[in-house]
């Protein structure tokens, strides 16, 4: 069968297996209906510049982002370790955001310049159809852009899901925001501590929320505010460090809530008590989550009262009513923290594996929920020695730290690690036992994109030939008793030559001389994005006296000028190249 006598609805289903520079190298300009194919497919596809070679991001801006520009649904510019300042190289193309008249969602991430966000912001202003909008791991030094970034996010007219994991100002405020948002009803803020006051005029400024994320605490000796009410709120996801009237104040404002999900450290409530503060102020609640990090235990009979604790959550309201489990866990490592939380557990930041003294679950089926499918980030931080008092394992792994060698019950607790992108070796001890179980992690983890390991470790493991069919980004640190902080030009020719470093694409490490830079990229032939330390620049000591960046200028003078070279921390410099 020909190609083109295939259906359209075949190729909207092999489009989905490739990279989008692929798809527009092959198909477009073909003929009329590959190109009205591809045009169908950018809008629904998310344009990530964040996995761009230097030379692919050149052509998608020369040569195709014009022709797709107006189809093109979610973009996601970047100033990560891939991708440095990618926002920045569109605007030699004329490409600015508000040129993306069908888009609907927008990440951006890692952009270190508050100016750049507040453009890209208020560029924003002239998109009708947008209405998710993401900002990560971004960080706002000044209150008056922290205001001005909040002004812009709030004049977006269509916007109904704003996420901020955004460091704030420390002086910057919600309160007396002078912009009244009616379109958002889906907002989660990170990284900044609202206090009741902070609270009232965020709800205040959002009077359609239906769902909010946000964390919690008020300011020591200071009296608690009364919480704006708002009855649209159905969903609540709370970080919460106050007191029980706090969390009351907060509950009842909020009538018509139905799913609530808190992870606090200063309330410690039985299931009794519980029960009675969810009839009292949130009677239409279907759906309760929570982790509980509990204090108050006397340190006599201590199995007896985590049971008797525990019974508090076996009664109907919790078994029959709701069907709502939970597990108490007493780690080995604290005798006065016990951890209680429900089940299936459903919190997605980094989840610790650590030895336990007592664990016990309400389920009626013990091993009902041992399975923590939904945990996807895991530090396997310790030995776990009993199997009994740790019951479950992680199917659904996506990042792994962990020290080398680990104990044998490793394979049981993650038995394994076929989604597994991000591998971080903490600590590597017994070198022919660690690079044994390192081998074997490799072959069980088809799809690990990123590695993270010392230095020494790894060039002992390169020269013995190990590779990876995926692995594209390597990490090389120094654990803090390894004598040689730098790796000098000999360590760089192993890494180069080595198999993982022919195939390596985004490079981090720390080197003695900036003449190795230019030997890594000499030899290194995929080589797209290389970020550094170099022991010989004297920049962070000078910058102070001299403003002029000598070793960057250096590199530009010694590299084509079509490489983008700049400096990110006092002595970080990244190189995205022109591969």
């Amino acid at each position: 069968m020909k190609l083109e006598r295939l259906p359209n609805e075949v190729f909207h289903d092999l489009f989905e297996f490739f990279d989008p520079m692929e798809l527009l190298h092959a198909f477009e300009g073909l003929n009329t209906r590959f190109n009205r194919l591809l045009f169908i497919y950018f809008r629904w596809y998310r344009l990530d510049f964040r996995s761009l070679s230097k030379l692919n991001f050149k052509l998608m801006c020369k040569q195709y982002l014009p022709l797709i520009i107006d189809h093109v649904s979610s973009i996601c510019p970047s100033n990560d370790e891939e991708t440095s300042q990618s926002y920045k190289h569109l605007i030699p193309y004329g490409l600015t955001i508000d040129e993306f008249t069908n888009l609907r969602s927008l990440l951006l991430q890692k952009i270190n310049s508050s100016d750049t966000i507040l453009n890209i912001t208020s560029d924003c202003f002239y998109l009708p159809y947008l209405t998710h909008l993401k900002i990560v791991e971004c960080t706002f030094t000044c209150g008056k852009s922290s205001q001005q970034l909040i002004n812009n996010i709030w004049h977006i007219i269509n916007l109904t899901h704003c996420s901020l994991d955004v460091i704030f100002a420390r002086t910057f405020t919600f309160v007396g925001l002078p912009i009244i948002s009616k379109s958002i009803k889906y907002l989660s803020i990170k990284k900044f501590t609202f206090s009741s006051m902070e609270l009232t005029h965020l709800l205040r400024s959002t009077p359609s929320l239906r769902h909010i994320f946000i964390t919690f605490a008020q300011i020591v000796n200071t009296e608690l505010d009364r919480i704006f009410p708002i009855p649209l709120i159905t969903s609540l996801q709370l970080q919460f460090n106050d007191s029980l009237s706090a969390l009351i104040s907060i509950l009842k404002n909020m009538p018509n809530l139905l799913h609530l999900k808190l992870e606090t450290g200063t309330i410690n409530l039985n299931g009794n008590q519980w029960k009675q503060i969810l009839i009292d102020y949130v009677p239409k609640i279907k759906i309760f989550r929570f982790l509980m990090k509990v204090f108050s235990f006397r340190h006599n009979n201590m199995d007896e009262q985590l049971e008797d604790f525990l019974n508090t959550f076996r009664t109907p309201f919790w078994l029959d009513d709701h069907q709502w489990f939970v597990r108490c866990d007493w780690p080995q490592h604290t005798n006065k923290v016990f951890i209680l939380y429900t089940l299936p557990y459903c919190f997605s930041d980094t989840y610790v594996i650590y030895q336990n003294r007592w664990s016990k679950a309400t389920c009626p089926n013990a091993h009902d929920y041992d399975s923590y499918n939904r945990v996807t980030n895991v530090f396997y931080k310790g030995r776990v020695d009993n199997l009994a008092l740790y019951p479950r394992c992680y199917p659904n792994i996506r990042r792994l730290t962990l020290k080398l060698p680990f104990d044998n019950n490793f394979l049981t607790i993650i038995p394994t690690l076929d989604h597994l992108t991000s591998l971080n070796v903490i600590e590597t001890r017994d070198n022919s036992r660690s690079e044994s179980q390192l081998k074997a992690l490799l072959v069980r983890a088809p799809r690990l994109a990123f590695l993270s390991v010392d230095v020494i470790t790894f060039l002992q493991w390169a020269q013995s030939n190990i590779t990876h069919a995926s692995l594209r980004r390597l990490h090389l640190k120094h654990y803090r008793d390894r004598m040689n902080h730098y790796m000098n030009a000999t360590q760089c020719s192993i890494l180069a030559d080595s198999l993982l470093g022919r195939q390596c694409e985004v490079l981090a490490i720390r080197i003695e001389s900036r003449t190795i830079i230019l030997d890594l990229i000499h030899k290194m032939c995929s080589l797209r994005a290389l970020n550094c330390e170099c022991k010989d620049d004297n920049w962070i000591n000078n910058s102070l006296l001299c403003p002029k960046d000598e070793l960057v200028e250096w590199l530009r003078n010694s590299l084509p000028e079509t490489y983008s070279i700049s400096r990110h921390e006092p002595r970080l410099v990244r190189l995205w190249i022109n591969n």
